[in-house]
């Protein structure tokens, strides 16, 4: 299930229409794995928003965590990083003087001197405006408990191993983690590396301390008027339309040819129409019609990089991510596409 960004209703509902649920828990022949971003569907409402992301994520935690299978989010780590120590007064103050800023009422150097360890406030008053600290609790509670991954692998229903993340690695991640194995090898040095991070901040969560979690240089946590950039934030962009976001130590976007040949990639992070504005002349027609919601597969093979709806072929020497933000709130529910695994390792 792509980024489950909607009220639980219409989260269940979806299920509902796949068959995988039995009353109201997961049929016991049903594994789900959530790809991340449970929290702030909507910034027009972000309190019920707030109740809404609470309810989704503790609903799914509640099955055994080898039938619903957690991944972390940028929206689910920055409760624990960028908001890691803000409360929930501050908070309010910080997103309404955000949203002044984006009426041009107020001024961003006003927001910056008020703020200066916070995100710039288009993060605050839109990406994460239904932040509690009661989700950070959450959030940290569900670390602790090892609930939350960075990858899993498996397979699709032709055979193809899968690596499944929240936004995708590239060579840069790779890098980093100096790995250069398949989907496994690649999934264990991810979980690795949060299983490591946790580590560094278990004392200090469990003395009740608000220490942020740290997954630097993988994750580059926002803050100081930044944004963030790295594994939990990135997206697949044309490098024609160069401008914010292409910084090499925390890029929030990434030019295709930088994915991994001969990796099947399952992520979310990136809704249709978002692909659409940022790959420009790599969509194909079909694509392009389409508004939101889908399975969609980019293809890189050689210098061609093709964008289009529904699961590419198997094919040598090509880099596939295929992507399953579905964009729940925007669609109806039975139209909102599941994505089926032959295998979860």
């Amino acid at each position: 299930m792509g980024d489950p960004q909607a009220p639980f209703a219409k989260v269940l509902e979806v299920l509902l229409w796949y068959r995988a649920l039995d009353g109201d828990r997961l049929a016991s022949d049903v594994v789900l794995v959530s790809i991340g971003d449970h929290f702030d569907y909507d910034v027009r409402d972000p309190r019920t928003a707030a109740q809404e992301g609470l309810k989704l994520l503790r609903w799914l935690a509640s099955h055994d965590s080898e039938q619903a299978v957690l991944l972390l989010g940028n929206h689910d780590a920055a409760r624990v990083m960028e908001l890691a120590t803000i409360d929930d007064a501050r908070f309010e103050a910080a997103r309404t003087l955000a949203r002044e800023v984006d009426e041009h009422k107020r001024s961003e150097d006003e927001y910056r001197e008020a703020f200066p360890d916070l995100p710039p406030p288009g993060v605050i008053g839109r990406d994460y405006a239904s932040f509690t600290s009661e989700q950070r609790a959450l959030v940290m509670e569900l670390l602790l408990a090892g609930r939350f991954h960075l990858a899993r692998s498996g397979a699709l229903s032709d055979g193809r191993e899968v690596l499944i993340t929240h936004a995708g690695i590239t060579t840069r991640e790779l890098d980093v983690l100096r790995c250069d194995g398949g989907p496994p090898g690649v999934a264990n040095a991810l979980d690795a590396s949060l299983v490591a991070a946790v580590d560094r901040v278990r004392s200090a969560w469990r003395r009740g301390m608000l220490a942020p979690l740290s997954l630097e240089p993988l994750h580059i946590t926002g803050g100081n008027g930044e944004e963030g950039g790295g594994l939990l934030y990135h997206r697949p962009a044309n490098p024609a339309r160069r401008g914010n976001g292409w910084h090499a130590e925390r890029p929030r976007r990434f030019d295709p040819h930088e994915l991994p040949i001969n990796i099947t990639q399952i992520v979310g992070h990136s809704g249709h129409a978002k692909c659409v504005e940022e790959l420009g002349p790599w969509v194909a027609p079909a694509a392009r019609k389409r508004k939101h919601g889908g399975i969609r597969t980019l293809r890189v093979a050689g210098e061609l990089v093709i964008y289009d709806l529904g699961i590419a072929p198997p094919s040598q020497d090509v880099a596939d991510l295929i992507l399953v933000d579905g964009e729940l709130r925007r669609v109806p529910a039975t139209e909102v596409a599941l994505l089926p695994l032959s295998r979860l390792d």
